[in-house]
């Protein structure tokens, strides 16, 4: 498939087709997800199409994790699922792939591998020519009084444009008061084991914050 980075193109005006593409994944831990299932039920959902050898992914990564944080990592209306395309070599991501990109950015929300047949048939419904650019987001909204279908909010490469149509479209819907980018502070780090550490680089830890949520960590040196 031809990838390339092209110009974002940000639209509110809003894109619909009949029906949002469905699809079923399934982790590398066997947790399973289903796209209209998670739209039933009133959530919005981003879905994040990278690689590894994509500087930009690689780039918006943490960011994209920030977001999952900030919406209580799922259990406040958005789920945000990460499609992992290829490994640096430009073969089919694995779970051991998975495993590396998950904890080299301090991932948390679910990530697939061997995903080619899904974002296949998203190229098919959502962009122009047959080519996208990674990183490719896509941020889909449930129906509402306004839309007698679930709806595409957002079809483009900058997750703070993804991150401003949920402050302004997104956060008002649902009536959410809290400031979702309010201060959090860090409790405790524990190594893969629970057991609570210390910093170490080169070392797989899990940072624990005071509002309860975790981030992966790993850093080379």
């Amino acid at each position: 498939m031809k990838v390339t980075i092209t110009t974002l193109l940000l639209s509110i005006s809003l894109i619909s087709i009949a029906q949002v593409p469905d699809w079923t994944e399934t982790t590398c831990d066997g947790t399973e997800y289903n796209m209209q299932t998670e739209l039933n039920k009133g959530n919005a959902v981003l879905i994040d199409f990278s690689a590894m050898w994509c500087t930009p992914c690689n780039t918006i990564a943490p960011a994209t994790e920030d977001i999952w944080q900030n919406f209580d990592s799922g259990n406040d209306n958005l789920m945000v699922f990460g499609f992992l395309y290829q490994d640096n070599s430009f073969n089919t991501s694995d779970c051991q792939d998975e495993f590396v990109w998950t904890t080299a950015h301090g991932l948390s929300y679910p990530e697939f591998i061997d995903i080619e047949d899904v974002l296949f048939e998203y190229v098919d419904a959502y962009s122009d020519n047959g080519s996208v650019g990674f990183p490719w987001l896509l941020l889909f909204l449930p129906e509402d009084s306004q839309h007698t279908e679930d709806y595409l909010a957002y079809n483009g490469h900058n997750i703070e444009e993804v991150n401003q149509i949920l402050n302004d479209v997104w956060v008002p819907q649902l009536g959410i008061e809290e400031n979702l980018s309010s201060e959090k502070t860090l409790v405790k780090i524990v190594d893969q084991l629970g057991r609570e550490t210390s910093y170490k680089p080169n070392t797989a830890l899990i940072y624990v914050y005071s509002d309860g949520s975790t981030k992966k960590v790993f850093t080379l040196e």
